[in-house]
């Protein structure tokens, strides 16, 4: 560590320096009061020192500091100086902001006196014009109580100018009682030129007419019409008196004489001199005596009124009068009938003379009449076309009326070999001559030893007819081996697109007659069985043959083919006319299409007709079907006997027909439907049969098999009032279908049924078995009781057999079932498991049961 003499130093180079020592030994150092004392000895030296460097210095620059204080002083005098030029300035200031406001007071002053010279200017302005406007009005008053109408009206016009000028001062009083005054002088001149008015354009109410006179005579003078009217016009009345007038000559006049009344009193129009009045016409007044009224009537008031009355006011009537025309008058003179066209022709011909008349006159009108008489087909058309669906519309609403008879024929080319038709003698009874018919329900019987019935396809149920309403379908659904049956289908009975017709072309529809498919039906042999020898075909040749069926149907339906039949030979008659000789000719290729919108309208409008009726369902099908096939006939025999110009138009009615014909098979469905959905809600009744021995069950399945006997007897009673017997047969046999197969698949459900059981369901199918005698051949009321009658139920009931083979399995033994399966025919209507499942059901587990169902199976692997 350095000594404290040795500390001194660095210490005071440091302070004189400003730095920090260096050395870290003298930095740690402790300084002692020796080494203080030196160094304060060190610092009072150096400041000696300093002092004389600075005495030194300064005198040295003794000689410039005395220069710089000589500055001073003098920029110090030149401060002072411009601090009083300043003041000065301020001084100065003030004195112009004094002056600058005597000045504004002055402008003030001067403002103020020119608003009173133009105040004053302007009050004696205003007093003169309300002393003119006041001396205006004297003399319009003094006038007025002269009649002078016309003057007092200038002068009012002449005040009102005035008034308007006055308008800053239209609050004060003066004014206001100018205004009041003048506002009552005008309604004085108002009520007597209305007075005026009213006596020169005369308007009687009670007896209608309006008398028009040039002068009116009054105690201070005459008075002209066109004075009025330009006094009117001179006080902005003449609009409103126009439009009075106007009313009334419309109401009063117009209104009575273009009004028809087809059972009431007819108005005309008569000239008097300054009069026109109503008086009374004949009640069947000619088309002409319209167009002279109209033209009498606008003559009159364009003759006897000034133009700028006249003018306008013929012009409003016009645009009233000419619609009133069109859809009075000349609307009622279109005729619907061919017979009528003479007349029109005469008719077009006056209205285009009035519109040339119109055109002279350069009045409103002449381009509408002239529209009218160019549209004179159209115009026809739709009236016909209206009357014509007027008719339809009123022939549904009378009611279906009383119904008749009719008969269809059907011609058909068959083979010599065929004996079904082999007596012509008995063509109307051709259903009970065919022989092939006892022959198929002979092997039916063999097959069915408790069964009798003629053997049909199952597909010829209801495929004779074209119905596509599901029903085919349901049917041959129960042939499946133990599947669930739906017996609902989609209900369409009601749809708005139904009546119409509308997308029916999605739907395939056999266009096979359904009479001539019945008869092919009919004829066809029975199935033979294997190794029987079949029948051939020699060649022969062919031959025709009729056949007939009788239904029923309303009165309408003839008198709807009247009305289309005499709309297509009115179209054929106007398409043999030139257009030049007829002036609706042009409308025979619109009048073809009518047809269409007739059978349209009774599409529409036939279900809520129809409906009220117990069988009207069945009606609007044979009515349909009845107009389909007259309107077939007529369009056949229209197509080769029509001799037209090309262009003229085509009758074309089949997609008519076709959707006529598909309205009448869904009307049916709808029916069916109905009836089928009846049927299984009364079978439901007996909930599957199940517990049929029970009380109450027992009397619930009496109640429901009863039910539906009554049913089925009550609709076959019904339907032969109305329906073909083949269709009645086919109906019913549907009906019967359904029964019958929702039978068999409840009992097919039963996993046991006893003995006692079996033999209650088994008494239940004899029950719907006895329906036989409902399809018995026609011929058997007429031959003896004791011939076997053979029923045609299996031709039109599809799974008849096939019910009347489980009522022999409930009722058969073991090896009676076993022999059936073999030896018989119950394959061809059962499957293995149904069989296998109603022995199950029937007897109880055993070796002989359980023998007979491997025998069956191994019968129906081979």
């Amino acid at each position: 560590m350095p000594a404290g003499k040795d500390l001194t130093e660095p210490v005071f180079r440091s302070i004189i320096d400003s730095s920090y020592p260096e050395s870290e030994n003298v930095v740690s150092a402790e300084l002692e009061s020796p080494a203080l004392q030196d160094l304060s000895k060190l610092l009072e030296q150096a400041r000696s020192d300093v002092k004389t460097s600075i005495s030194e210095l300064s005198k040295l620059s003794a000689t410039d500091i005395d220069g710089w204080i000589g500055q001073a002083k003098q920029l110090r005098t030149d401060i002072d100086g411009s601090l009083r030029q300043s003041r000065g300035i301020l001084d100065f200031a003030a004195q112009a902001e004094e002056l600058h406001e005597k000045a504004k007071v002055a402008a003030k002053q001067v403002s103020f006196l020119r608003n009173e010279t133009a105040f004053n200017t302007t009050l004696v302005d205003t007093f003169k014009s309300v002393q003119s406007l006041k001396q205006s009005t004297d003399t319009a008053q003094q006038a007025l109580h002269a009649d002078e109408l016309l003057r007092a009206t200038q002068l009012l016009s002449e005040s009102r100018d005035r008034l308007k000028a006055l308008k800053r001062c239209e609050r004060t009083r003066v004014v206001d009682l100018v205004s009041s005054r003048l506002d009552d002088i005008q309604n004085a001149t108002s009520a007597k030129l209305e007075e005026s008015w009213s006596g020169l354009v005369h308007l009687n109410v009670v007896d209608p007419s309006i008398s028009i006179y040039e002068t009116l005579e009054s105690s201070s003078g005459s008075l002209t019409l066109s004075a009025v009217v330009e006094s009117l016009a001179t006080l902005g009345l003449l609009q409103a008196s126009i439009v009075s007038l106007r009313r009334y000559f419309e109401r009063t006049i117009l209104r009575p004489c273009l009004h028809v009344h087809p059972d009431g009193e007819l108005s005309s129009i008569i000239v008097e001199g300054n009069t026109l009045r109503l008086t009374a016409a004949p009640l069947k007044k000619p088309i002409s005596t319209y167009f002279s009224d109209i033209g009498a009537a606008l003559g009159f008031l364009a003759s006897r009124l000034p133009h700028s009355v006249a003018s306008p006011l013929v012009e409003a009537l016009l645009l009233h009068a000419i619609p009133m025309l069109l859809s009075g008058p000349l609307a009622a003179a279109v005729p619907t009938e061919l017979d009528g066209i003479s007349i029109f022709r005469n008719t077009l011909v006056k209205a285009t003379e009035f519109a040339d008349l119109l055109e002279s006159h350069g009045w409103y009108g002449h381009k509408e009449l002239l529209q009218w008489v160019h549209d004179a087909p159209n115009i026809w058309l739709m009236r016909r076309s209206q009357s014509s669906l007027k008719s339809i519309r009123q022939l549904l609403e009378v009611g279906l009326g009383n119904s008749r008879s009719v008969e269809r024929v059907e011609t058909q080319r068959i083979s010599n070999q065929d004996n079904v038709f082999a007596d012509n003698t008995k063509q109307a009874d051709w259903s009970a001559e065919w022989s092939d018919e006892e022959s198929a329900a002979a092997q039916l019987q063999a097959r069915a030893p408790a069964v009798s019935g003629a053997n049909v396809d199952d597909d010829e149920d209801v495929s004779g007819w074209g119905f596509d309403d599901a029903e085919v379908e349901m049917e041959h659904k129960s042939e499946g081996h133990g599947q669930n049956n739906d017996l609902t289908s989609n209900n369409d009975d009601d749809d708005e697109s139904d009546a119409w017709g509308w997308g029916d072309e999605d739907e395939d529809q056999p266009k096979t007659p359904f009479l001539a498919k019945e008869a092919a039906a009919r004829r066809k042999p029975p199935k033979r069985k294997q190794g029987s020898p079949a029948r051939t075909a020699n060649g022969s040749g062919e031959r025709e043959v009729t056949l007939r069926e009788t239904y029923y149907i309303t009165s309408l339906p003839e008198r709807i083919l009247e009305i289309i039949v005499v709309a297509a030979e009115d179209a054929d008659a106007l398409a043999r006319v030139d257009i030049s000789s007829n002036p609706v000719a042009a409308a025979a290729k619109g009048l073809y299409a009518l047809p269409g919108s007739l059978l349209s309208m009774f599409r529409a409008n036939s279900p809520n007709i129809y409906g009220n009726h117990m069988n009207g369902n069945m009606y609007l099908f044979n009515d349909s079907l009845y107009i389909a096939e007259q309107l077939r006939s007529f369009a056949q025999h229209h197509s080769s006997t029509r001799q037209l110009a090309s262009g003229a138009g085509v009758l074309d009615l089949g997609d008519e027909i076709a959707a006529l014909e598909l309205f009448g098979k869904r009307a049916y469905g709808r029916e069916m439907q109905l009836q089928r959905t009846i049927l299984t809600d009364l079978l439901d009744g007996a909930q599957g049969f199940a517990n049929c021995t029970e009380s109450p069950f027992a009397q619930e399945c009496d109640v429901a098999v009863s039910s539906i006997i009554d049913r089925i007897r009550e609709l076959h009673k019904q339907w032969s009032a109305v329906l073909a017997k083949s269709a009645v047969l086919q109906s019913v046999g549907s009906l019967l279908t359904t029964v019958t197969n929702k039978m068999i698949l409840d009992i097919e459900d039963m996993s046991n049924i006893s003995e006692p059981e079996s033999q209650r369901l088994a008494s239940f199918c004899n029950s719907i078995t006895a329906l036989d005698e409902l399809f018995l051949p026609e011929q058997v009321a007429h031959t003896n009781q004791d011939e076997q009658s053979i029923p045609l139920t299996a031709g039109y009931a599809s799974t008849w057999l096939k019910f009347q083979y489980l009522a022999n399995i409930l009722e058969s033994s073991l090896v009676d079932i076993k022999y059936l399966w073999t030896e018989g025919e119950l394959s061809l209507e059962f499957s293995t498991e149904e069989v296998v499942d109603l022995i199950e059901a029937l007897f109880v587990d055993s070796d002989h049961r359980r023998k007979a169902i491997q025998e069956i199976r191994r019968g129906a692997n081979r």
